[in-house]
């Protein structure tokens, strides 16, 4: 059965793009000793009804959410976002990730909106600041960490826009950075049923610090006592897809490339953390859709992990549902409503925005919220888990020699 789009996703994203631009989340500064910044964009574009597809592509007489979101063809269309696929580089954390346009700040940029614009301009193609697309605010900045959330990297800063084009704007990608780009309907993105899990080797991070052979021998038991971690992910479906083919990911002199033009895409890790603090806001989104904590594929190293993060995922849940933004917005509503039917004049609740006359609490991220303090547990889980097996298996072993003995 086809999956319909919701007839009230459109007159909800209107809703949540308005109050997004009203009521900015705080921006967090860089910490001391991580100045380093990056922003990226969140672009959505509607995909026209068949029925109600516009003669004219041009809506530079539109220049309001208002007035867009007015017009028939947009009213009856299917909302969809832009992900890239990153090119492969040897040495790049994030190669071949999906992701979206964006990049890190440079001296020359005057801020972080200013970045996400640019760097989107030299990804794909797509101008941010012409006539045909419109600046929405943005999500909650987060600090991106490594090493399993120890180290911090940098602050990164998410903005939302719409392009206005009821066709695929033309994209020309950079093949040194950008494989393919694919825009992907939000329903998709909502649906339990493109949801699964992302597998990968982790035996490198709990390594890190070992070196050499002795380094290869650590890195080889931990991969053979840990197997591999797990992570949320949600398939990616795209309506239109473009490919960079003057990069090494499409085709190579020998024929095609080892098969990663055409493996699934999967939105998972720090994106998917990104996206999930707009797809909460929509209908049907919920706090962390599509996220479930990371665990690994062995069974008990993954029972002693629930067993120990049990009682913090619970406060976590608690704390990521009282400051994320969908609860700061739906609160915004509540007391707007209030001060609508006279019950009362004076709502000296909610956030900082552009509405002066409010002030609504600082908005976090979703899964930065659910993750404090997680990776600290799991790495003593681990630990305690390959502990416990050596003390099984060397009892084990001493009981059958002391029977041989006997």
């Amino acid at each position: 059965m086809a999956m319909e789009p919701s007839p009230d996703l459109i007159p909800t994203l209107h809703r949540v793009l308005e109050e997004l631009y009203e009521n900015p989340p705080p921006s967090i500064p860089s910490p001391a000793a991580t100045p380093k910044r990056a922003s990226v964009a969140l672009v959505i574009r509607i995909q026209p009804h068949p029925s109600y597809r516009p003669k004219d592509n041009n809506n530079a007489s539109v220049s309001t959410l208002a007035e867009f979101f007015d017009l028939p063809w947009v009213q009856h269309g299917d909302p969809e976002c832009l992900f890239i696929k990153r090119a492969a580089r040897k040495g790049d954390r994030w190669t071949s990730h999906v992701a979206l346009p964006g990049g890190k700040r440079d001296a020359e940029d005057k801020g972080d909106y200013e970045v996400a614009v640019r760097e989107c301009l030299e990804e794909v193609g797509l101008d941010l600041d012409g006539e045909m697309a419109i600046d929405c605010g943005k999500l909650p900045d987060r600090i991106v960490t490594t090493s399993w959330g120890t180290v911090p990297l940098m602050v990164l800063c998410p903005f939302v826009f719409v392009h206005m084009s009821p066709t695929p704007p033309p994209l020309h990608l950079q093949p040194t950075e950008v494989a393919s780009a694919h825009w992907v309907p939000l329903r998709t993105l909502l649906s339990p049923d493109f949801r699964t899990v992302h597998r990968c080797d982790v035996s490198d991070r709990l390594a890190r610090q070992t070196t050499g052979l002795l380094g290869r021998f650590v890195r080889w038991g931990l991969r053979i006592n840990l197997g591999q971690m797990e992570f949320s992910a949600v398939r990616l479906w795209p309506s239109h897809s473009v490919y960079s083919s003057f990069g090494g990911d499409f085709i190579t002199d020998s024929g095609a490339a080892s098969g990663s033009w055409d493996r699934p895409m999967l939105l998972w890790g720090l994106t998917l953390g990104v996206v999930t603090d707009f797809l909460e806001m929509l209908p049907h989104g919920e706090p962390a859709t599509g996220w479930n904590y990371p665990t690994f594929t062995s069974p008990d190293v993954k029972a002693v992990v629930w067993l120990m993060t049990k009682s913090l995922r619970q406060r976590n849940w608690l704390k990521m549902q009282q400051g994320s933004m969908a609860r700061a917005l739906e609160e915004k509503r509540r007391l707007e409503d209030i001060d609508a039917d006279g019950d009362t004049k004076s709502s000296m609740v909610l956030v900082q925005g552009r509405n002066e006359n409010r002030q609504i609490e600082p908005r976090t991220s979703v899964v930065g919220t659910l993750l404090e303090g997680y990776y600290d547990i799991v790495q003593d889980a681990v630990w305690i888990t390959l502990f416990g097996r050596t003390l099984i298996i060397g009892t084990a072993l001493g009981a059958a020699w002391w029977k041989h003995r006997r």
